[in-house]
């Protein structure tokens, strides 16, 4: 068996484009494939091959300006790019009859998946994937998903950043070279038996494809889509446990509790669109002893920290100081 690791660049649509474009197909298209760069390596975690293929977009085909400048990609090489269906082939054939997928991040193969069905192509070949970044938290973090961009990864694992990034290929050599670092096929073996699988994972208010955006996170803190009433496995009830940690930047997470199913945590992260905009991701997962503890710590030290703030003191009408006030 062979481990293939996989990334991706995609183009965004222009707000315009992407309401009549999904009208059209009659499916959701958050992106559209427009590179696809892979690197294989055999049961021994040596590298034995690589694949790279700048992708012509059939829908989203004119460039968009953020992608451009952050790939590096331009609009004449996906002019005269390979067309999906070949490149999908294209890359069948590399992957070989017995692989596995091994991703950074959970969106690489869903957005494959997605373009190919927009294009009408079979993708049950896709079906062995695994993120490797869920297996780096299990295995060097103690088990936190604390889902650690694949730049600090290789700082922790001692890869020296050698090539540009945002390039498909080089991303995916790169990932090549963490797996490398980590026991894959262990991380594998128990990926299914710990909780990894999303239970749910939705996004709201994507105005990249035409939905329309949330002004700001109050917004969507005060959403019903924000909230998780009924277990997604079972249909029950569901109940939260705990207070809201409030993680780095707008990630925010509680524990729930299904009496069918057990605890889960409900996950939302929030994002910007390009139009100034923000989305909504919302996830819900297993949530087991390891990391209901370091949730619970992690509440503890917060609670911890605020009560060490000093009480702010505010001035009255008549600008003298009043007395003061916690927070």
């Amino acid at each position: 068996m062979n481990y293939i690791t996989l990334d991706l660049e995609w183009n965004q649509a222009y707000l315009q484009q992407a309401l009549s474009v999904q009208k059209r197909i009659g499916a959701h298209l958050h992106g559209e494939v427009i590179q696809i760069g892979a690197v294989k390596l055999n049961e021994e975690m040596q590298i034995i091959g690589s694949y790279s293929m700048i992708v012509k977009p059939r829908f989203f085909c004119k460039l968009h300006r953020h992608v451009r400048d952050l790939t590096g990609i331009t609009q004449s090489m996906i002019d005269h790019g390979t067309p999906l269906p070949e490149a999908a082939e294209s890359f069948r054939r590399f992957c070989g009859k017995d692989f596995v997928l091994l991703t950074w991040g959970p969106d690489d193969v869903p957005m494959l998946r997605e373009n190919m069905t927009a294009h009408k192509i079979t993708s049950e070949w896709l079906d062995c994937d695994y993120d490797l970044q869920r297996i780096y938290s299990r295995q060097r973090e103690g088990g936190a998903q604390k889902q650690r961009s694949l730049e600090f990864a290789m700082e922790a694992l001692g890869v020296e950043q050698t090539l540009p990034a945002h390039d498909a290929l080089n991303d995916a050599y790169f990932t090549a070279l963490v797996a490398q670092r980590l026991a894959v096929a262990e991380g594998v073996r128990d990926y299914g038996e710990r909780g990894e699988q999303y239970l749910l994972d939705k996004t709201y208010g994507d105005a990249d494809i035409g939905e329309r955006g949330y002004e700001g996170v109050e917004e969507i803190l005060a959403s019903p889509e924000a909230r998780q009433e009924t277990c997604p496995v079972c249909g029950g009830p569901l109940a939260t446990v705990d207070k809201v940690l409030h993680g780095r930047g707008h990630r925010y997470r509680t524990l729930c509790h299904c009496k069918t199913c057990g605890d889960l945590f409900l996950t939302l992260k929030v994002f910007p669109n390009h139009d100034g905009t923000h989305r909504l991701r919302k996830m819900l997962t297993v949530a087991d002893p390891a990391e209901c503890e370091v949730y619970r710590k992690k509440l503890e030290d917060a609670a911890a920290k605020r009560r060490r703030r000093p009480r702010r003191r505010r001035r009255s009408s008549a600008g003298k100081e009043a007395p003061a006030t916690a927070e």
